[in-house]
């Protein structure tokens, strides 16, 4: 991970999986996944826990919108028929560390194993070609499937936000868990994919 002001060409090409093509896209593609989930009622409830929707212009800013430096949206194609089924964000931190996100919007294929699946190539492709050697992300402590995509994948519980948010939708307060994944405990899938 030397320097997120130089563009790194490794990083800008598409990673293949058994089903999925994992395709990096620029920022007028990732604003429209982003206003896709900020007019998606349900999506937008369980990822902002908010009522209304933002402006565009709010979602370009708080969207952390793809720059080919620091930060990538891989858009999760299908390959059997070419159908985008969501996206994937990860952000390049100092430390040789990148957070990461990831939303399914197509419902037909939630509980499919999407997200550990794109997951697993993207972790591999950015600990090779990146040199992250820390990864983490967080999720809301009742997401239970997300905590156990994060187990699968080999990460541990690395903290809890407590009362970090406001659920306007449930009328409730959230609180998130945080995982990492580091190098010292990273998976044998990594060297298969290597492969």
């Amino acid at each position: 991970m030397t320097g997120h002001r130089r563009r790194n060409p490794e990083l800008s090409r598409a990673i293949e999986t058994e089903r999925l093509l994992l395709k990096p896209i620029g920022k007028i593609r990732a604003l429209r996944y982003e206003l896709a989930i900020n007019n998606d009622t349900e999506l937008r409830a369980q990822l902002t826990h908010r009522i209304k929707r933002k402006t565009w212009l709010q979602c370009y800013r708080k969207g952390q919108m793809p720059n080919g430096r620091s930060r990538f949206t891989h858009e999760i194609v299908v390959k059997e028929n070419g159908r985008a089924v969501g996206i994937h964000k990860i952000q390049l931190m100092h430390y040789r560390s990148a957070v990461l996100a990831v939303v399914i919007l197509d419902r037909n294929w939630w509980g499919k194993a999407v997200p550990l699946e794109a997951r697993k190539a993207i972790l591999s492709y950015f600990a090779r070609h990146a040199g992250v050697e820390r990864f983490t992300g967080y999720v809301e402590a009742r997401n239970f499937a997300s905590i156990l995509n994060y187990q699968k994948l080999g990460f541990k519980h690395s903290g809890t936000m407590h009362r970090a948010n406001f659920d306007e939708t449930g009328d409730r307060l959230v609180d998130y868990l945080y995982f990492e994944l580091l190098k010292d405990d990273f998976p044998s899938y990594f060297a298969e994919l290597e492969a």
